[in-house]
């Protein structure tokens, strides 16, 4: 086999692999969207993230109690504005 003809045959591979990955990521974003429309799902999600920011909140306590002030700052800033976000978007976005 010369090297043009390698290069040929890694390149149409990398071709087909790149179609794959954009065909499996196209049905996870279509699946994704169908299951969005059940209440349950998006109670589900909703209720995930709430509770990331309440998580993120409460750990920053034990990390300011070993001295890990920046961490801890950075923990309780982020969940304070995950769970401002989420807020907004239930006052913005209200479903019927």
């Amino acid at each position: 086999m010369t090297e043009d003809r390698f290069e040929q045959i890694m390149e149409n591979a990398g071709d087909s692999i790149e179609k794959g990955v954009e065909n499996v990521a196209d049905k996870f974003d279509k699946s994704i969207n169908k299951a969005w429309r059940h209440r349950p799902v998006r109670f589900i999600a909703k209720t995930f993230t709430f509770l990331l920011g309440v998580v993120l909140m409460v750990s920053a306590i034990p990390l300011l109690k070993n001295g890990q002030n920046l961490v801890a700052n950075i923990c309780l800033v982020s969940g304070i504005l995950i769970i401002a976000a989420n807020i907004a978007e239930l006052i913005i976005f209200k479903r019927k």
